[in-house]
């Protein structure tokens, strides 16, 4: 019944087919089937579906099979294991038995019965593993020093035109190496001119900056901390203006914490093109908008000190790639962001299932309407 279910797993495997079972592999196969009969046998009847009892009592059978002695290692290999030695005589033929061995002894092989590579069969002892080695050609002393002679001139006929080859690239590359020194000085002393023009630059950008924030107004909500970030509490009222507007357009909303960005580079910032747009006669249609960031961290954009909201942390959307700000907190709240435990911030860790977005003030300027089913973005 075994060997016919095997053979329908073959066919079905695409494998080659047996005729019949290998006779070699016999004696362990029903000492194998033996094996587990022994140790399902020494289970009550309750635990012959557990397989880690199975194992166990496998591994502590102990009996002489047809095989040999079986017992088995703790690591569940078989001790003292006892292996056929196979022959194949002739390409073509079948496997021959001639003998057997266990770890350490070698017992009942016949090197008459084994037929080796390239000597034959019928050998009454093993042969050496050692190639024998072919006698040395002797070469005759005239060869030998025309030989040495001939190498000798090549050798050194190629030394003197490499050493002549060598020594004319040297001068060549000496020659260009110089021209090159030569630009690179000139190059590194105009970088070092450009180098102090810069650093004179930003000393002077900087010190406009700041004559500039003396004589702007600062938001008289602003603290006196010097802090980027600072808190605003419930006893504020802009807290309440906050969570007002928040609950304009979703009303099962609640504020955990409110933060105030004081950010002096980006009010100034702000402020000079407010500044402009009054210049150029253009009303500033001042507005506070919402603004989710998806998975950019705030803290990029309020520590920024030059422009804030930046165009390169920005995706393709709907009207194309841009910042985009909304009037309603429910539709920045799709974008908003969500702190993990992982994320580096100033802010304290929030709880689970926080999300943060700014409110932020928004220079409009002029405004273009335009109708939704019109974008090709």
């Amino acid at each position: 019944n075994f060997f016919y279910r095997l053979q329908n797993h073959q066919e079905a495997t695409s494998t080659i087919v047996m005729e019949e079972l290998p006779n070699y592999a016999a004696e362990t196969m029903v000492d194998s089937i033996v094996a587990l009969t022994m140790a399902i046998s020494s289970l009550n009847p309750g635990e012959r579906a557990d397989g880690k009892k199975i194992i166990t009592a496998l591994s502590q059978t102990n009996f002489t099979g047809v095989s040999g002695p079986v017992s088995f290692t703790p690591e569940g290999d078989r001790a003292n294991p006892r292996y056929s030695v196979l022959n194949l005589p002739t390409r073509g033929k079948e496997w021959k038995n001639v003998g057997s061995i266990t770890p350490g002894t070698i017992g009942g092989v016949n090197a008459h019965d084994i037929c080796w590579a390239s000597i034959g069969c019928d050998q009454q002892e093993a042969p050496s593993d050692e190639y024998p080695v072919p006698p040395e050609k002797l070469q005759t002393w005239v060869i030998a020093v025309i030989t040495t002679i001939s190498l000798l001139v090549v050798a050194l006929a190629a030394k003197y035109w490499r050493s002549h080859i060598k020594k004319k690239r040297l001068k060549t590359n000496i020659s260009e190496m110089q021209k090159k020194m030569e630009a690179m000085k000139n190059i590194d002393t105009e970088l070092l001119d450009l180098d102090k023009q810069v650093e004179e630059a930003k000393r002077r950008q900087a010190s406009l900056i700041l004559q500039r924030a003396n004589l702007q107004e600062m938001p008289s909500t602003w603290s006196s901390s010097g802090e980027t970030l600072v808190e605003v509490t419930p006893d504020d009222d802009q807290y309440w203006s906050i969570h007002n507007k928040l609950k304009e357009t979703m009303s099962n909303a609640w504020i955990s914490k409110v933060w105030r960005v004081q950010n002096t580079s980006l009010w100034t910032y702000y402020s000079f093109h407010k500044d402009r747009l009054t210049m150029i006669d253009i009303d500033h249609n001042e507005r506070h908008v919402w603004h989710g960031t998806s998975s950019l961290d705030p803290s990029i954009i309020y520590n920024d000190q030059q422009d804030g909201f930046m165009m390169q942390f920005s995706n393709m959307g709907f009207w194309g790639r841009g910042i985009y700000f909304a009037n309603n907190s429910s539709y920045s709240d799709s974008y908003s962001y969500k702190p993990s435990e992982n994320t580096q911030s100033d802010r304290p860790r929030s709880n689970k299932g926080e999300r943060e977005m700014f409110l932020a003030k928004l220079l409009v300027g002029n405004e273009i309407f335009m109708n939704r089913d019109e974008s090709n973005s």
